[in-house]
């Protein structure tokens, strides 16, 4: 299993929004395209390869402070795996995502890690980025 856990300055709402809007998570992760049925095109074009991967809802729930959902995640040539986003509220100090592959393949567990740690890195620079750019602050 890959666990990676990250504290926000925003709202557990303003959160969950940057984890399950399409067009949101389109602009701080990769390109998201909503399917049929819960399934999502992630859109990847690193190291000049251009390649999908698809997310598929199996479940979740939403609560006052924060919300929970998890995914099938099919990476092509591997097993499907599942990820589990959680998103908590932490009061006056903001909020906290906690990213868990349960399963992702042996040989591609450290990649996954090291890659959910910079996604949730990139998100945090753009909440940072939303929250300075606003007339007014938060």
């Amino acid at each position: 299993m890959v666990e990676v856990r990250r504290e926000f300055a925003c709202g557990a709402a303003e959160l969950w929004r940057c984890v399950t809007v399409p067009r949101i998570v389109s602009a701080w992760f990769e390109p998201c395209h909503r399917g049929r049925g819960g399934r999502f095109e992630i859109c990847f074009s690193g190291d000049g390869n251009a390649y999908s991967k698809y997310a598929t809802v199996v479940d979740g729930h939403r609560t006052a402070g924060g919300g929970r959902f998890r995914f099938r995640l099919e990476d092509e040539g591997y097993p499907d795996s599942v990820v589990e986003v959680e998103v908590t509220s932490r009061g006056a100090c903001g909020s906290a995502v906690r990213l868990r592959h349960l399963d992702p393949p042996l040989s591609l567990a450290e990649g996954y890690r090291e890659g959910w740690a910079g996604y949730l890195d990139v998100l945090a620079r753009y909440l940072a980025g939303r929250t300075t750019g606003r007339a007014g602050g938060r």
